[in-house]
C-alpha cells in the first residue's frame, strides 16, 4: 500500500479517534479527523484519499449515512465502516464499502482501502 495518504477518521470517542490516528500516521500517513458526521461531511471534499468511519456517532447522522454521502460526492473514495456494535448488512453499505468489527486492526483498516483501491484501479 503506498504511503501518505489523507485518511479521514470519524469516531466520537476522542481516545479511539487519536489512537486511529496515531497509528496511521506510525504507518506514513495523514489523518484527518472529525468527532460527527457533520463535521466530517465538510471534510470530504478536502482532498481525502479514504474514509474510516464507525457507525455509532451519538447525536446526529451516523456513519453509514456519512458513508453513503462519501460514495456518492467521491466514487471510488475507499470507505470502511466500523463498529463494536452494529452489524450492517451488505446491503446497508455503499458499494465497494468494507465492514470490519471492533476491536480492529490497523493494519486490516489499511488492507481493506488497498483492497478498494486496487479494484477501483482495475
Amino acid at each position: 500500500m503506498p504511503t501518505d495518504l489523507r485518511i479521514l477518521i470519524v469516531e466520537d470517542q476522542p481516545l479511539l479517534l487519536l489512537d486511529l490516528a496515531d497509528q496511521l500516521v506510525d504507518f506514513g500517513h495523514h489523518a484527518v479527523t472529525a468527532g460527527t458526521a457533520r463535521t466530517a461531511a465538510r471534510l470530504i471534499d478536502t482532498n481525502i484519499d479514504a474514509l474510516v468511519t464507525d457507525i455509532e456517532l451519538g447525536d446526529g447522522p451516523d456513519g453509514l449515512a456519512l458513508a453513503r454521502l462519501a460514495a456518492k460526492a467521491h466514487p471510488g473514495l475507499p470507505i470502511v465502516v466500523v463498529s463494536g456494535g452494529v452489524r450492517p448488512t451488505h446491503a446497508q453499505l455503499p458499494p465497494g464499502a468494507q465492514f470490519l468489527p471492533k476491536p480492529y486492526r490497523v493494519s486490516d483498516i489499511l488492507a481493506a482501502i488497498d483492497t478498494q483501491k486496487a479494484a477501483h484501479a482495475a
